[in-house]
C-alpha cells in the first residue's frame, strides 16, 4: 500500500479521525463471577448491520499467517477454539478449550496502533482476538505475552467502509480480566478481577474514574439511563453486581442474558445529535465453567447454543463452521450437531 506523505498524510488523517468520532459503534461486555463456581461473559454487538456472524470451531494444531502484506508473524495453535467470526474476515470473539474467552468492541475514537513498520512482523487485527485463544490458557499467561509481543497489529477496513479499530477483553474459569487498548501505539493493559465490564469510549482508566461517581461505587448520581457508553458501562456494573447465586447452569447464563439485555440498544429510535449509537443486532454469552456458548440474534426470537464438551478440538480435525446468523430462523436450542465441516478460514487483509 501507498502512503501518502506530508501535508496530504496530515491533511487524512484529520478526516479519518473526524469520520471515526461520528461513526463509532458501541458494544456492552460483561464478565460475571457468582461465587459458587460459575463464570459467565456475556456481550451485545451493536451495529449498523449484520455481519454474517458464524461460529468457527478450529482444532489444535493449525497453522497462522498474519493478515498482512508484508513480513507476517507466524504461529501454531496451541489449543482448540470456538469463535465467532464477523464478515467472514475474522474473528471477533470467542472462547478456548481452556475457558480463556476474548472479546473485540470499538475504540474507533481513541485507539491507535502506530504506524505501519514493514521491518516488524504483523497480524491482522481481526486476528488479535483469535491470536489470544490460540496461544493462552489464563488472563495472567495472555497479558504477559501482550508486554512483549514483537509484532504489530495492522487495522484494516470493513466491507461498509468502518476502519477496525478496537480495544480487547480477555477472561477465563477463574475469574480473572483485563482490558488491553493501544493508545499512541503502545499497548496500556488493565489487568485485575475487578474490570469486568467494558464498553466504548472513552479509555478505560477514564470509564473507571466516572464509574466512581454513582451510588454503590462511592459516588452519590443515581443511575444514568442514555445509551451512552458511560452510562451503559454504569448500569451494567451495577445490575452485574446485584445478581443472585444461580441454582444451575442455565439460570446462571439467564441472569447474565438479563444484563446484557437491559444495556442494549432497540431498533429505531435514532438520534441525530449520537450518530454513534448503533443498534443491537445480537447478543452472545460463555459460560466459561460450563463450557457452553449462546447465540441470541435480535432478529429472532430464539437463543442457540454449542455445547463445547462434545466438540473434538484434536489436531488434525477439519475445521467446523455453523453460519448461526444467517440459519437463525431454522435453529433453536443445542444445535451442536448443526455444525459441519468447512473450509479452512481466511482472514481479511487491507487491499494493496
Amino acid at each position: 500500500m501507498i502512503q501518502p506523505s506530508g501535508g496530504l498524510a496530515k491533511t487524512l488523517a484529520a478526516i479519518t479521525m473526524l469520520a471515526m468520532a461520528n461513526t463509532a459503534l458501541p458494544c456492552t461486555r460483561v464478565l460475571w463471577n457468582s461465587g459458587n463456581g460459575h463464570v459467565i461473559v456475556g456481550r451485545t454487538q451493536d451495529w449498523t448491520e449484520k455481519a454474517n456472524s458464524a461460529f468457527r470451531v478450529y482444532p489444535r494444531g493449525i497453522e497462522r499467517t498474519g493478515a498482512v502484506a508484508a513480513n507476517p508473524h507466524k504461529w501454531t495453535s496451541k489449543y482448540g477454539s470456538l469463535a465467532l467470526s464477523a464478515y467472514d474476515m475474522g474473528t471477533h470473539e470467542g472462547v478456548n478449550e481452556k475457558g480463556l474467552s476474548a472479546h473485540a468492541l470499538y475504540l474507533a475514537v481513541e485507539a491507535a496502533f502506530g504506524e505501519r513498520d514493514p521491518k516488524i512482523e504483523a497480524i491482522g487485527i481481526m486476528q488479535w482476538v483469535q491470536y489470544f485463544l490460540d496461544n493462552y490458557a489464563t488472563v495472567a499467561e495472555a497479558v504477559e505475552a501482550q508486554k512483549s509481543f514483537a509484532f504489530q497489529i495492522e487495522p484494516l477496513i470493513l466491507p461498509n467502509g468502518f476502519p477496525t479499530l478496537v480495544h480487547v477483553s480477555i477472561s477465563d474459569k477463574s475469574g480473572d480480566s483485563a482490558v488491553i487498548e493501544y493508545i499512541g501505539g503502545k499497548a496500556q493493559i488493565y489487568h485485575d478481577k475487578r474490570f469486568t465490564v467494558m464498553t466504548n469510549e472513552p479509555t478505560y482508566d477514564k470509564q473507571i474514574e466516572n464509574l466512581k461517581q454513582y451510588r454503590t461505587f462511592g459516588g452519590d448520581k443515581s443511575l444514568p439511563g442514555e445509551r451512552t457508553p458511560t452510562d451503559r458501562f454504569v448500569r451494567a456494573a451495577y445490575y452485574a453486581n446485584g445478581l443472585p447465586q444461580p441454582a444451575n447452569q442455565g439460570e446462571g447464563a439467564a441472569y447474565v442474558f438479563s444484563v446484557i439485555r437491559n444495556v442494549s440498544v432497540p431498533f429505531g429510535s435514532p438520534d441525530q445529535e449520537k450518530p454513534n449509537i448503533a443498534s443491537t443486532i445480537f447478543r452472545t454469552v460463555q459460560d466459561l465453567t460450563g463450557s457452553r456458548y449462546y447465540f441470541e440474534s435480535t432478529y429472532a426470537p430464539n437463543v442457540v447454543w454449542i455445547d463445547m464438551t462434545k466438540l473434538d478440538f484434536s489436531q488434525g480435525k477439519p475445521e467446523m463452521e455453523l453460519k448461526v446468523e444467517k440459519q437463525i430462523f431454522s435453529l433453536n436450542g443445542d444445535v451442536t450437531e448443526r455444525i459441519e465441516e468447512a473450509k479452512p478460514f481466511v482472514f481479511g487483509m487491507n487491499k494493496r
